[in-house]
């Protein structure tokens, strides 16, 4: 049985506040389906962050439901779990439960399996967050013993939105060693980043297929995204990660005393891609008092008709060396929480403000952001009294 492996799907997001960008990431949510459906998959399993919001706009809400529609119509099961970005802190209900009640999709379970076929069991949990953890391991050892109920030639999977420590001892909320151990693919969801790794303690691979298209915490950058195909068919789960297409986004370096030069090169580059790029500028002088913004700016306004978007900032020289990374950090989100623990002086602090405060803030909830705030606060002045 081959099956398709989304997650971190982000449906109404738009970077930069572009309708453009807001496009593509429907854009490559309707070519990871229509890819699915040619390669005769039998199950599409959705492993959290389906929506960015947890009240997605309407056309985030249309393109899930076509897409879920397209898939009935080829009597393909779509199966999925929660992630923080479906889940409102105010005890709403998830919207994504709409689409479950209507029959067009299943919420999975830890207690329930979902039966395929004859061939696949799915167990799976919404996403927990660290303080909840516990009660989540709890559930697993549930979900691993009602798994040896079908230890008749059936396939089992696991779907989880969850960050692993192994991975990311900082972003992580739990461990390997947390898993139960007879499933045969471990479906994950919540790293952007492409992942898979196997675990002596697992009983198949454990894969993150990364997010769908770029996210607020990724910046611009020259990345690859897709999805995962996987065949159950076999002994062991085989793996095929397929990269989408997306608009192109990188990065350039300009010299401020040639800056003609250095804009027609990314002229040049632009004019080749199929799509119009995002770009981010770079302008290096001796120092900054020696940049004229006014200048570069108008310079840089020739981008305009090669450029969906693009955004500069002066880098000086001297400062390059001690501010600028030599090379991509090996993780992006451990380094940004590392950076957060040493500006706030406290890991706990930073973990609100990475794991909880950060999400909230970039989906627009900016109430949902001070009330984790003050239930932070709160719980520090019981520990204090």
């Amino acid at each position: 049985m081959l099956i398709a492996h989304i997650s971190d799907l982000h449906l109404g997001y738009s970077q930069f506040n572009l309708e453009e960008r807001e496009e593509d990431v429907y854009e490559t949510f309707r070519e990871a389906v229509d890819i699915s459906i040619k390669e005769g998959v039998q199950l599409v399993l959705l492993a959290g962050d389906i929506f960015h919001t947890p009240r997605p706009n309407g056309k985030s809400v249309i393109t899930l439901a076509n897409a879920l529609k397209k898939l009935k119509e080829k009597e393909i099961p779509v199966a999925f779990v929660l992630g923080e970005h479906d889940i409102s802190r105010l005890r709403d209900v998830p919207f994504a439960h709409v689409f479950g009640n209507l029959g067009l999709m299943k919420r999975l379970k830890t207690d329930e399996p979902l039966v395929v076929g004859d061939s696949i069991v799915v167990f799976g949990a919404d996403k927990e967050r660290r303080s909840n953890v516990d009660s989540l391991v709890e559930r697993l050892k549930v979900s691993e013993q009602a798994a040896k109920r079908h230890d008749d030639g059936k396939k089992k999977i696991l779907v989880l939105h969850q960050g692993l420590t192994d991975l990311n001892k900082f972003a992580g909320e739990i461990n390997s060693t947390d898993l139960p151990a007879s499933f045969d693919y471990y479906a994950m969801g919540h790293y952007h980043d492409h992942h898979e790794k196997r675990f002596a303690n697992l009983g198949g691979p454990l894969v993150y297929p990364g997010s769908l298209d770029l996210t607020p915490s990724e910046g611009i950058k020259d990345v690859e995204k897709g999805f995962a195909l996987v065949d159950m068919s076999g002994k062991e789960a085989g793996v095929h990660w397929i990269p989408l297409h997306r608009r192109p986004q990188f990065s350039v370096r300009l010299d401020y005393g040639d800056l003609a030069a250095g804009i027609d090169s990314i002229i040049k580059k632009a004019s080749a891609l199929a799509k119009k790029p995002v770009v981010r500028v770079e302008v290096e002088g001796k120092n900054n008092s020696n940049i004229d913004s006014r200048m570069v700016a108008a310079n840089l306004v020739r981008l305009n008709d090669y450029c969906i978007h693009y955004v500069w900032q002066p880098l000086e020289e001297q400062q390059a060396q001690a501010i600028v990374y030599d090379e991509r950090p090996a993780d992006l989100e451990e380094e940004l929480f590392r950076l957060s623990r040493e500006a706030l002086g406290s890991e706990e602090a930073a973990r609100l403000a990475i794991h909880d405060l950060l999400p909230a803030a970039a989906a627009g909830e900016a109430g949902v952001a001070l009330d984790m705030v003050w239930e932070a606060f709160k719980k520090k002045e019981e520990r204090n009294s």
